[in-house]
C-alpha cells in the first residue's frame, strides 16, 4: 500500500470543512473507506454514522504521532474542537497563531504531519490485511459489567462488532480462567442474552472456553451488529481477582464496571493498562489505584487497546471472615 496514495486522500479530505464537510461520503478515497470498515464504498451510509466512524478512526491514528504533529494533523482535518473554520486556510491561520509563527510555517508543519499520518494509516491497513487474527470483523465497542456481589461472579458483556468483509454471519469469543481443583475443564455457564444465538460452546483447552455466536443475518463490509452475552461462574469455578481484555483483534473502545459487595470491599483495586497478562499472576497495587464508590463500584475505559496486552481491573480480595 502506498503512503503517497493515502496522503493524496488526506489532502482531498482536508479541503473546506474537513471531516465536517456535508459531502463527506463523496470525499473519502478507497483507503480511508477501508480504514473506516467500509471497503465496499457504500455511499448510502447514514451521514452521522459515517462521520462518527471517520472521526474515531482518524483520531485513533493521529494519537500515534508526536504531539506537535498530532496537533497539526487534527487542525488540518477539522478534528480539533477549537479549529473549526469552514476553510482550510482559516485553520492554517489558527495553527499559526497557536504556534506563534507565520502561516507558511504552519502549513509546512501540516504537510509534515500529513506524511506521518499517511504512513501510520498505511501501516494499520497493512496490518489488518495481513493478520489472520483480525480478519473478518473487529469490535467497535465493548461494555462490561462484572458483578462480585452475587453468589458467584457474573459478567454482562455488550458488544458492537463491525464486519471488515462481506458475509460475516458468526463470530467466536474466548475466555480463559484457572481450572477448578480436580477438574479437567472450566465450570462456567454462558449464553447470548440478546442480539444473536449460541451455536456451540467449545472447550479447546482445560482452561479455555469459546463461544460460537450466530448473528441475526450476514453482515456486509462496514455493517455493525450489537449483541449481549452473559457469563456466570459455576460453584466450583475459581474466580481470578481481575477482569481484563487481551484483544486478539482490534477493539476501538472498552468500558468496564466492576461491582463489589460493599460490605466486603477488596484491599485495593487498580487499573491495568497494557500489561503482559503474566504480570497479573503476582498482584501489586501499582500507581493507578481506583476507589470503589458508595455502592461498591469502580469504572474505567480504554480507547484502542493494543493487541495481546491486558487492559482492565485487578483487585486484592478481602480476607475471608
Amino acid at each position: 500500500m502506498s503512503a503517497v496514495e493515502v496522503k493524496s486522500e488526506l489532502r482531498t479530505l482536508r479541503a473546506g470543512r474537513g471531516v465536517s464537510a456535508p459531502d463527506l461520503s463523496g470525499r473519502l478515497g478507497d483507503h480511508l473507506r477501508t480504514l473506516c470498515g467500509n471497503s465496499a464504498v457504500n455511499r448510502d451510509d447514514e451521514p452521522a454514522e459515517l462521520r462518527e466512524r471517520v472521526i474515531a478512526e482518524l483520531n485513533s491514528q493521529v494519537r500515534r504521532l508526536p504531539d506537535d504533529m498530532a496537533l497539526a494533523a487534527r487542525v488540518a482535518l477539522g478534528l480539533h474542537p477549537q479549529a473549526q473554520d469552514a476553510h482550510f486556510r482559516g485553520r492554517v491561520a489558527w495553527l499559526a497563531r497557536r504556534l506563534g509563527r507565520e502561516d507558511r510555517t504552519a502549513l509546512r508543519r501540516i504537510n509534515e504531519a500529513e506524511v506521518l499520518l499517511a504512513e501510520a494509516i498505511g501501516q494499520e491497513l497493512g496490518r489488518r490485511s495481513s493478520s489472520p487474527v483480525g480478519a473478518g470483523w473487529h469490535v467497535a465497542g465493548l461494555r462490561v459489567l462484572v458483578r462480585l456481589d452475587t453468589p458467584t461472579m457474573e459478567a454482562y458483556e455488550e458488544r458492537r462488532i463491525v464486519a471488515d468483509r462481506d458475509g460475516v454471519d458468526e463470530i467466536m469469543l474466548g475466555m480463559s480462567l484457572p481450572c477448578p481443583p480436580g477438574s479437567d475443564g472450566l465450570d462456567i455457564r454462558a449464553d447470548v442474552h440478546w442480539g444473536g444465538r449460541l451455536i456451540r460452546h467449545e472447550r479447546p483447552l482445560p482452561q479455555r472456553s469459546q463461544l460460537v455466536i450466530g448473528l441475526p443475518r450476514p453482515l456486509d463490509a462496514g455493517e455493525s451488529c450489537d449483541f449481549s452475552v452473559v457469563t456466570r461462574l459455576g460453584p466450583s469455578q475459581i474466580a481470578s481477582p481481575h477482569y481484563v481484555l487481551t484483544a486478539t483483534r482490534r477493539c476501538r473502545r472498552f468500558e468496564l464496571r466492576v461491582r463489589f459487595d460493599p460490605d466486603r470491599l477488596p484491599k485495593w483495586v487498580r487499573r491495568v493498562t497494557g500489561e503482559p497478562v503474566r504480570l497479573l499472576d503476582t498482584p501489586q497495587p501499582g500507581s493507578e489505584l481506583l476507589q470503589p464508590d458508595a455502592v461498591g463500584e469502580v469504572y474505567t475505559d480504554f480507547d484502542d487497546p493494543e493487541l495481546y496486552l491486558a487492559y482492565g481491573i485487578q483487585w486484592f480480595p478481602a480476607l475471608q471472615p
